[in-house]
């Protein structure tokens, strides 16, 4: 089975959905790989409607991919988190962070941040402008750090080998975490903040082949940047954070409100990245639009929307939103 109906809302459960007037549909880079792949024709995916729920204003295609397709799309034929790679690519070879604007600015001067997670991607918000402050900025730094980290975990990929040539490569293993621990005691200049990344293994999201060099991004992320990977479905709600982050992660989860729930509970505040285009395309199940933000006054959830205050260079339909449950949100721009 390619698809199945989605009938209720995929975020807060309703059955109020209504057909949009929006049903626009262009082929991308993404739609026309799941095309090539799976077989399928132009009007394949003109049988997907975009419907907006009245209750929380998402929009969402029904219907849309089985979830052994979707499992498909993001583990095999785009398996690869490109923009994530991109990211920690570009930063470990070029110094060049993600563009956030002035957002990690706004946050520092306005939260006392000491204990902070992101969602499912290590390497789309915040992780690498936090790393950039714990550590000395040198481009020989920070391209040796990289490929020690990389060398060191796939020197651990040992299977089928014979005797000899196994031993070889534990030996280099040890001696690249043994660099790697060298160069960033070497390089380091204060540890303040304890990050996490809190990952729920969702078929909607890039898992097992989400490699570069055959190194998995969450792997890559604990050794080179200090992270804590934490299984959301394994997790205690004992865990608490100053600020929870979302980056592009919310609409890659099949149970997005009860990862904001989660999130909301158990931080101070969370930040929420996301798209508001009200062309959803064909690679997404559910997208969030501008009138979310009522949704969230509607469920007593205090916020603002920074997108503005935070002077991105690139502009783009997207939306930065700081929200609490126990704090109103007073940003001093």
């Amino acid at each position: 089975m390619i698809t199945q109906r989605y009938n209720n809302c995929i975020f807060c459960g309703s059955q109020k959905l209504s057909l949009s007037k929006n049903q626009y549909f262009s082929h991308n880079f993404y739609t026309k790989s799941i095309k090539e792949d799976l077989g399928l024709s132009d009007t394949f995916f003109k049988k997907f409607k975009v419907h907006e729920c009245q209750n929380c204003f998402i929009i969402q295609n029904n219907p849309w991919f089985s979830q052994d397709i979707s499992f498909k799309i993001f583990n095999q034929i785009y398996g690869q988190h490109n923009r994530n790679w991109s990211n920690v690519i570009n930063f470990f070879r070029e110094g060049r962070k993600p563009e956030h604007g002035k957002l990690l600015n706004l946050i520092t001067n306005n939260l006392n941040v000491k204990e902070y997670c992101e969602f499912n991607a290590p390497f789309m918000g915040l992780m690498l402008d936090l790393f950039e402050r714990e550590y000395t900025k040198n481009l020989i730094f920070y391209k040796n750090i990289f490929n020690y980290a990389l060398k060191y975990l796939s020197s651990r990929q040992v299977s089928g080998l014979k005797k000899t040539p196994r031993n070889i490569k534990q030996n280099e293993a040890k001696n690249y975490l043994k660099k790697l621990k060298q160069i960033k005691k070497k390089y380091r200049k204060k540890e303040n903040i304890n990050k996490s990344l809190l990952i729920d293994n969702s078929y909607l999201s890039w898992l097992y082949n989400d490699n570069y060099k055959s190194v998995n991004s969450r792997a890559l992320a604990s050794e080179l940047l200090d992270i804590k990977i934490k299984d959301f479905n394994l997790i205690q709600n004992t865990n608490k954070y100053d600020l929870f982050g979302i980056f592009h992660t919310l609409d890659h989860t099949h149970q997005p409100k009860k990862i904001l729930n989660y999130a909301l509970n158990n931080s101070q505040y969370v930040l929420i990245y996301c798209h508001t285009d009200e062309n959803l395309e064909k690679q997404h199940l559910f997208s969030f639009t501008d009138k979310f933000m009522s949704y969230l006054r509607k469920t007593n959830v205090h916020y603002k929307d920074i997108t503005l205050n935070i002077n991105k260079t690139f502009k783009s339909k997207e939306s930065y939103i700081i929200c609490s449950k126990f704090n109103k949100i007073r940003i001093k721009i």
